[in-house]
């Protein structure tokens, strides 16, 4: 019986590390699969990024007045008027100086409120991701518990059995003793029977 409990109790072991293995191969994967998908998600913003600044800058023109002012300044310099073209180059320049500030900081906020939305997208995949992988990974230790119920289970029935057995042949032992020892005393019995009849 002690070789028994000694198999079974390496066999438990031997399942122990084997679902070890198999959880700690499970979690490598598990972040791998995450940092893969971060790596992707950086990737994919630097992209987005890219794209969103060139929609948000042909979407910022110049002002009418800007394009005005810059036309009248051509007009003037063709007619040979230097100095009236000259302050009308400076004021065009200090409008487009302040034109050009404000669409920056316009396509900014556009693209500002674009990433925003890409990034909570991504933070939902990766959400999703995680929640996925707990969610299989809980899986994975309700299997790992009804594998070690089974294997316990099976592991009783074992000894219940053998127990079963021991305790059988210890019945057939006692009583073929019994049998042997009642043999013997009526033979002992039969024989001093003999002897005093003799």
């Amino acid at each position: 019986m002690f070789e028994v409990e000694e198999a079974q109790k390496a066999q438990f072991l031997e399942f122990s590390e084997a679902w070890d293995n198999y959880m700690a191969q499970y979690e490598e994967t598990a972040f791998k699969s995450l940092e893969s998908l971060k790596e992707k998600h950086i990737l994919e913003l630097q992209e987005f990024q890219s794209k969103a600044f060139r929609e948000a800058k042909l979407k910022v023109k110049n002002s009418r007045e800007l394009l005005e002012l810059r036309k009248k300044q051509q007009v003037l310099a063709k007619q040979k008027s230097y100095d009236e073209a000259d302050i009308i180059k400076r004021k065009a320049d200090k409008l487009e100086e302040w034109e050009n500030a404000k669409n920056e900081a316009t396509i900014g906020e556009i693209v500002e409120k674009k990433e925003a939305k890409f990034r909570q997208q991504q933070q939902l995949a990766v959400s999703a991701m995680l929640k996925r992988i707990r969610r299989d990974r809980n899986e994975q230790l309700k299997h790992r518990d009804q594998d070690s119920e089974r294997l316990i289970q099976r592991n009783k029935n074992v000894r219940n059995d053998l127990l079963a057995r021991q305790s059988a042949e210890l019945k057939k032992t006692k009583d073929q003793t019994r049998r042997n020892l009642e043999n013997s005393v009526l033979e002992v019995r039969l024989t001093q029977s003999r002897m005093a009849r003799d």
